[in-house]
């Protein structure tokens, strides 16, 4: 179990708009389609991109890609299930499949470039980490002694909500996603301050989250799913990122 510090003080009331989505009825997140051909060029040389694209539907959801990770992560590929969570971390963009390979390679020109081992033993250490210690110490790894460059919070706490979801979208364990839009979210709705890379304040998110759906009969990551429906209002997957550095495979 994590044994965490949060700084940024006491839990508010739940904000009222967030409270009416937590007690009224919820639709759940719409599947979306992805460019599985884009995904395909830049990963092919990975030895991993087939095997996922083979066996994914057309259209992703929450519940399709943590199953689907799931599976991945027991039959110890771990390189695959950290493709799923990307391509459902990214949404409809069109340059997550260059992000990811540049982060699997870890190659600023991934074009072509084995998947780097450092990258796969960092990842598969995070799994271990996040399952059996919890979402706060899986953060605390990959922010500081597991970093890999180009996966920032934004990304890896996608990856750690799949990790630690188990195959449940709404396992009460799984880490709930922090991004810029919910950081906003927070500081306008809530008035908390919520540093981007900081552990104690991830801890600090989750104990918000925590306490509101306690009161409520939901698990963190449920109330995370609302915030972002306040904020999209579209039942569409979320995309935190806003700059597109995509280049053209040579």
């Amino acid at each position: 179990m994590d044994r965490h510090r949060s700084d940024i003080g006491s839990v508010p009331p739940i904000p009222a708009d967030l409270e009416d989505q937590l007690r009224g009825s919820f639709v759940p997140q719409k599947a979306f389609p992805y460019s599985a051909v884009r995904w395909s060029t830049w990963l092919n040389d990975l030895d991993v991109i087939d095997e996922v694209l083979g066996t994914l539907p057309a259209a992703l959801d929450r519940s399709i890609a943590a199953a689907r990770i799931d599976e991945l992560l027991d039959g110890e590929k771990t390189a695959a299930a950290f493709v799923v969570a990307m391509i459902w971390g990214h949404g409809s963009s069109g340059y997550g499949p260059f992000r990811t390979a540049r982060i699997l390679t870890g190659a600023a020109d991934p074009a072509g470039e084995p998947l780097s081992p450092d990258v796969l033993e960092k990842l598969t250490r995070s799994v271990d980490i996040a399952q059996n210690s919890g979402a706060v110490s899986g953060y605390r790894y990959l922010n500081n002694d597991g970093r890999i460059t180009g996966l920032g919070p934004a990304f890896f706490t996608k990856w750690l909500y799949f990790v630690t979801a188990r195959g449940n979208p709404t396992s009460p364990h799984a880490a709930p996603v922090l991004d810029a839009l919910v950081i906003e979210w927070m500081r306008r709705h809530v008035n908390v301050r919520i540093r981007a890379g900081r552990t104690a304040d991830y801890a600090a998110y989750l104990d918000h989250l925590t306490a509101w759906g306690t009161a409520t009969g939901h698990t963190p990551v449920d109330v995370e799913e609302r915030i972002f429906r306040l904020i999209r209002n579209d039942g569409t997957p979320h995309d935190s990122t806003t700059e597109n550095n995509e280049r053209k495979p040579r």
